[in-house]
């Protein structure tokens, strides 16, 4: 069965601190989990047409947390120049981005549904409960709600509505998942951490996508920089986003996570995990609580 199309277009310029996935983060608590159920979305405007490839890569990746069955953004320069000299690039690379060129959505096409942000109103995020649907700006409090479904997310985080969470203490943080394993997520990680040592109370984990990550992370040098500040580099694949291995979150323990997902239990029994961007986790984890990352930018 043919999906309904779905267009989220975001313009203008984003904060100081804001990646790919706070956006994604902040337009799924806009517009709930069942938003895109049934629809294919596209993401439009400047905010992803000045995206990395990788960026757009966590932003599609997280489709599925609002229900819809995929996500897509409009092939252009960054698209073409991140697939020439590939390994799997096609042969015929030419003639392919020329075909390509002529994929981009026509002007004056209708959507079954649209959404209109402003990259402005944009600031890192966090969750607080156990869908992905549950974020907050680090700097707002937890809503209050007369729901049953919203109290009983809450009693299992340990939080309580109208709550801040900046101060809040955290032992775990995990670096990694489908949606925040590329090199840029590391990059971005080990420029905050550099000269830094983590928490007594943290427990810090770092795991690449693939084994090529892994390769740059040691070849550019983000190794040293991450294990001297205190990170545990891990072996590439799923590891704590769904306790896979012996990569699990205690029971009752917090971990601020780059994951896509924080059902209950998700990272272990009784673990409670908390969605951000590289940025904020690599924040919390030196901090050994929750910060409001934008202050401590340089």
């Amino acid at each position: 069965k043919k999906p309904k199309s779905l267009r989220i277009t975001i313009n203008g310029t984003l904060q100081k601190g804001v990646l790919p996935k706070d956006v994604i983060l902040y337009i799924i608590a806009q517009i709930g989990t069942n938003a895109g159920t049934g629809y294919f979305c596209e993401y439009a405007g400047d905010v992803f047409e000045n995206m990395s490839m990788e960026g757009r890569m966590t932003i599609c990746n997280m489709s599925i947390e609002m229900g819809a069955r995929g996500g897509m953004i409009a092939p252009d320069e960054t698209t073409f120049n991140y697939v020439k000299g590939k390994k799997f690039a096609p042969k015929d690379y030419n003639q392919k981005v020329a075909y390509w060129k002529t994929l981009p959505t026509d002007e004056g096409a209708v959507f079954d549904k649209e959404y209109f942000f402003d990259a402005a109103d944009i600031e890192p995020m966090i969750t607080y409960g156990t869908h992905p649907g549950m974020g907050i700006k680090l700097s707002e409090n937890i809503p209050t709600l007369a729901d049953n479904s919203f109290q009983k997310s809450l009693n299992y985080m340990g939080f309580e509505a109208g709550e801040r969470l900046i101060d809040k203490p955290i032992n775990y943080v995990f670096i990694g998942s489908c949606t925040n394993s590329r090199i840029e997520d590391f990059r971005v990680a080990a420029h905050y951490v550099k000269g830094k040592q983590k928490a007594e109370n943290v427990t810090a984990w770092l795991v690449p996508g693939s084994k090529q990550v892994e390769a740059q992370i040691i070849e550019e040098g983000l190794q040293n920089i991450f294990e001297e500040a205190g990170f545990k580099l891990r072996q590439p694949g799923c590891s704590a986003c769904l306790a896979m291995n012996d990569d699990k979150i205690p029971p009752g323990e917090y971990c601020v996570s780059t994951s896509n997902r924080n059902f209950e239990g998700r990272q272990g029994q009784g673990s409670r995990t908390l969605l951000a961007s590289p940025l904020v986790a690599a924040a919390t984890a030196i901090e050994g609580k929750i910060v409001d990352v934008k202050k401590h930018l340089i």
